[in-house]
């Protein structure tokens, strides 16, 4: 399975597996720089699903689950914790799609 990482920046990069080290230094990198809101958030998508997670920086915790194929839906959750974020980016990462959507979800973007 592939996968798509979208850092901070704006950089990405694409791998066959997503490792637990790569998942921790990717959210990590909201903790640096927590004064540009330009570039707040960072992505994990699995490609031949086209479901993606976003974990947003700031006090909000806000995590996006987004289908990007077209007529795709988006779902968002606030107040999410590091650990949490971790565990649903490493959910995605294995494949969990389903379990990942079965869970607690608000619709839309929350903004």
């Amino acid at each position: 399975m592939r996968y798509s990482i979208l850092h901070r920046h704006g950089t990405s990069e694409s791998l066959d597996d997503v490792p637990d080290a790569k998942i921790t230094a990717l959210l990590s990198e909201l903790d640096r720089d927590v004064t540009d809101p330009e570039h707040g958030d960072v992505w994990l998508t699995q490609n031949s699903s086209g479901w993606s997670l976003g974990r947003f920086a700031g006090a909000r915790r806000l995590v996006v689950l987004e289908n990007t194929e077209p007529g795709g839906e988006a779902l968002h959750r606030t107040g999410v914790t590091p650990e949490e974020a971790f565990r649903l980016f490493r959910r995605l990462a294995n494949g969990d799609v389903d379990a990942i959507r079965g869970e607690a979800w608000n619709p839309g973007y929350g903004s």
